[in-house]
């Protein structure tokens, strides 16, 4: 993808940002194959039917069991049963981080002594598994995941909890995530908010949330320097 940044927000450079909050799935680490495949098997096994793409991860982003609910309400621990067997037994070789992430994290720390941290919907021991595997765990100053707050995405409170771990200000603080439940909760947070288009969701799905940026890929971060 060609490197672009689309400002649709206010004006604004990376100057002013002290801290950066990411999104973890289809943001940093790549496991949206895994996810759709995961949805699938549950689905088939447990609905005994077969849904698009497009439909099983229209609402990734969520908590699982929220997302569970939306294909059955009354057999959401069955479906959850079904995803887990099959994404813990395949999770470990078939994640990857995105390309330049490591890189980016490491100019936004060593060289913009920027604080930086994760914000997912994604429970916690799978989430540290995730970053483990992939490298990327010892760069972040703090992690939220679903277990730590009451709320979640769109609500602001995950990105809020981040905040107050960090002692950020949501005027310095930029959020990046690939789902428009990222971008809903960031902007109700009060940050500025940056849609990741590397993810499963369309331009404009995300464009019709109205991040203040749009990145081809996370290496644009230092066009905005």
């Amino acid at each position: 993808m060609v490197s672009k940044v689309v400002r649709t927000g206010a004006n604004w450079s990376l100057s002013e940002i002290t801290c950066v909050l990411f999104d973890l799935d289809g943001t940093l680490i790549d496991t949206v194959d895994l996810i759709h495949k995961s949805f699938d098997h549950a689905v088939q096994k447990v609905l005994g039917k077969s849904l698009t793409r497009e439909e099983l991860l229209q609402n990734i982003g969520r908590p699982l069991a929220v997302q569970m609910k939306v294909f059955s309400p009354t057999r959401s621990d069955l479906l959850m049963d079904a995803y887990l067997e099959y994404n813990l037994a395949k999770h470990d070789e078939n994640i990857s981080k995105y390309p330049h992430t490591t890189e980016i994290l490491t100019w936004l720390v060593q060289e913009k002594a920027m604080k930086v941290g994760v914000v997912t919907s994604k429970k916690r021991d799978l989430s540290l598994r995730g970053l483990r595997i992939v490298g990327l765990f010892d760069l972040f100053d703090v992690i939220v995941a679903m277990e730590d707050t009451k709320k979640h995405k769109p609500d602001p409170e995950p990105v809020t909890t981040a905040l107050n771990l960090l002692h950020c200000l949501a005027s310095e603080t930029l959020f990046i995530g690939d789902s428009p439940f990222d971008i809903d909760a960031g902007r109700a947070a009060g940050v500025f908010t940056g849609a990741a288009l590397w993810g499963p969701f369309s331009l404009e799905q995300l464009r019709a949330h109205r991040p203040d940026l749009e990145l081809a890929n996370i290496n644009d971060l230092k066009l905005l320097a």
